[in-house]
């Protein structure tokens, strides 16, 4: 109370500083062995501290990640695959090709983790890419027709190149052999040439040099063989007409129901 005022008491509030030292050192240790504890923990807590900004700059990702379910990549082109978990926060790693009679060439085929499987942002998804339908092995088709030979081919994922009949043991008409052979590999879509028996050579060619163009075709089919391609040569000593050469020759056996080839005189 001032002197003289004639009014009531008035209490003036200490500053706030003097209110803040009170309390600290109403909570200050008052031992030493209390003090030494309260600055290891100050010194303990100022490390923790500092530790935790130093992450903050050298890692500026948060520190609690959210996890994502890793998108389905299976059949899309690399590129697209990569753009799409790199979109998710995920990174990717190539494993190598595989071959796939399905999925193209260049496009995934293989992905670990698996689709829709939960993982952290930044995790690493390792993806297989196809390298297209691998080499296919040549069937076997031995004794079978051509039409038989073909659809085995064919399903094979192999196509049919040229027909060869060949002398044969076998019954006419079946295959004997494949070029390539029975067995090896090759590249989907390949052509694969059949060889055909024409039967056993058991038929000795007549020699039909000299004859007449219809002479010869009268003693071919005798002998059990045909005429095959006709070309025809200018001679002036031999009229029109008459057989100068044969292919094959002479004395050859051949089997039943064979072509011989005649060069006629014009």
């Amino acid at each position: 109370m001032v002197p003289g005022s004639g009014g009531s008491d008035e209490v003036t509030a200490p500053p706030v500083w003097v209110v803040l030292w009170s309390r600290a050192k109403k909570v200050w240790p008052t031992t030493v062995r209390g003090r030494d504890r309260l600055r290891i923990g100050l010194i303990l807590g100022a490390a923790t501290l500092a530790g935790y900004l130093v992450t903050c700059v050298a890692y500026p990702a948060p520190l609690m990640t959210r996890e994502h379910q890793v998108a389905r990549v299976l059949g899309l082109p690399r590129a697209q695959a990569q753009k799409e978990l790199q979109q998710q926060g995920f990174r990717s790693k190539m494993e190598g090709e595989e071959p796939d009679p399905v999925v193209p060439a260049g496009h995934v085929v293989w992905q670990d983790p698996a689709p829709e499987t939960a993982l952290p942002g930044g995790a690493l998804v390792h993806i297989t890419l196809s390298s297209g339908p691998g080499p296919v092995t040549v069937p076997d088709v031995f004794a079978f027709d051509v039409d038989q030979a073909r659809q085995v081919m064919d399903a094979a994922g192999l196509r049919i190149g040229s027909i060869d009949s060949i002398p044969s043991s076998s019954e006419p008409g079946l295959i004997t052999g494949t070029r390539p052979a029975i067995g090896a590999t090759r590249p989907p879509g390949s052509a694969v040439d059949l060889l055909v028996s024409k039967g056993p050579a058991d038929i000795r060619v007549p020699d039909v040099m000299g004859l007449k163009q219809e002479e010869a075709r009268q003693r071919l089919e005798a002998a059990g063989l045909r005429v095959g391609t006709i070309t025809t040569q200018k001679r002036q000593r031999n009229p029109a007409g008459i057989v100068l050469e044969q292919r094959p020759s002479a004395g050859i056996f051949s089997p039943h129901d064979s072509r011989i080839n005649l060069v006629i005189s014009n």
